[in-house]
Order: C-alpha cells, then sequence, then structure tokens
C-alpha cells in the first residue's frame, strides 16, 4: 500500500516517543538533541502547522520518504523505515528547533536559497538517525551539522 499522508494544523500531545527523541543522549555523545541546539523544547503539546510523509506500507513493515513536520517551535525533516518485519527502525533526517524564526532566513531572496536550504529547512539544524529496536531506537546526531548553514548541511546527513 503506497499514498501520501498531508494534514494542517494540529497537535501532538504527551507523545513518548517524542519527547524520547529530543532528551535522549546519544551512543558517543553526552548531550541530546534538545541540548545540542541549546534549547529547552517542552514536548508536551507541541503544535504543528503542516505534516507530510510519502508512505510505503506492506507486511510487517512501514517507510517513510520525503517526510516533514513544521511548526513555530519544532521543525523535522524524515525518511526511512519506521519499522521491519524484525520491529527494527533506520530513519534519518534534520531537526529545526524555533522552527518558525529559524524559517525567517529560508524567505529572504537570495540569502533564503543559500542559507535556508529549501522549502521546508532551517538556517540551524542537526542531522540525525534513529537506529535499531523500533521501541528504543538509538539517536546518532552529528554535532558538526548545527554551524553548517542549510544548504551546506546535507554533506552531514547519515546516509
Amino acid at each position: 500500500l503506497k499514498g501520501k499522508v498531508d494534514t494542517s494544523n494540529f497537535f501532538v500531545v504527551n507523545e513518548p516517543k517524542l519527547a524520547s527523541i529530543v532528551s535522549t543522549t546519544p551512543a558517543g555523545d553526552n548531550r541530546s538533541l534538545n541540548q545540542a541546539v541549546k534549547g529547552k523544547l517542552d514536548t508536551s503539546r507541541v503544535k504543528f502547522e503542516r505534516g507530510y510523509a510519502e508512505i510505503d506500507k506492506g507486511s510487517g513493515y512501514l517507510k517513510l520518504a520525503n517526510g516533514v513536520l513544521r511548526g513555530p517551535r519544532i521543525g523535522t525533516t524524515f525518511q526511512g523505515t519506521l519499522y521491519d518485519q524484525n520491529n527494527n527502525m533506520d530513519m534519518t533526517g534534520t531537526f529545526m528547533p524555533v522552527y518558525g524564526l529559524n524559517r525567517i532566513f529560508g524567505e529572504l531572496p537570495i540569502v533564503g536559497a543559500l542559507l535556508g536550504n529549501g522549502r521546508d529547512r532551517g538556517l540551524i539544524g542537526v542531522t540525525y538517525r534513529l537506529k535499531g529496536n523500533a521501541n528504543k531506537p538509538l539517536l546518532d546526531i552529528n554535532p558538526l551539522s548545527v554551524i553548517a548553514p542549510g544548504i551546506f548541511r546535507s554533506i552531514f546527513e547519515y546516509r
């Protein structure tokens, strides 16, 4: 089964996996995603203005492509396998804090094209990978991606 999910103006409330993603300390690092972007993100009630993903659902697996969540406080892009037949996850993307403010750079002519890196990307972002058991995946972040302006951040994306 293949299709697209496209929704707008919704809230994610008390979602434990969202809280886990921003607060988990990655292997080999002593900072969580929240700490890496020097933020204090309240994940108890998060508003999103848009959610989009292309889905591929088969027997025992769910794959997502070209995913994006946009909100005033948090933005993220994502793609990969949410779960497979062995309940493993392998997702990658870019996490963007203070997304509403962060996106202003993307709207500026010329500067936005260079620093904003496209419609759903911001000036400041952290590339990440979630891999392992889908119930408790390991988070890996690339701290160098924080200092790379939008268009150059793809150098630090996980493949």
